[in-house]
């Protein structure tokens, strides 16, 4: 029985959303935007910017559409 990796489904539905990522480990994901999501657990995680906690999600779609909605860099 394969064991499920929050992670990749973390990645997986940044791929899907067309969100870009820098770079990852095995709880830390850096998104292109400026954006850093910590995965605490299955289903929860915490979303930053510069070092700055702004909210923990239960949702990814919420996490996703509020990262695409907030683009730290668009005016870049």
């Amino acid at each position: 029985m394969e064991t499920y990796n929050e992670t990749d489904f973390v990645l997986y539905a940044l791929a899907e959303m067309k969100i870009p990522v820098q770079s990852h480990t095995s709880r830390h994901i850096i998104l292109a935007n400026g954006y850093q999501i910590e995965v605490e657990k299955r289903d929860l995680y915490r979303l930053s910017v510069d070092g700055f906690v702004i909210s923990p999600f239960d949702d990814m779609g919420a996490l996703c559409q509020f990262i695409q909605r907030n683009d730290v860099h668009a005016d870049d």
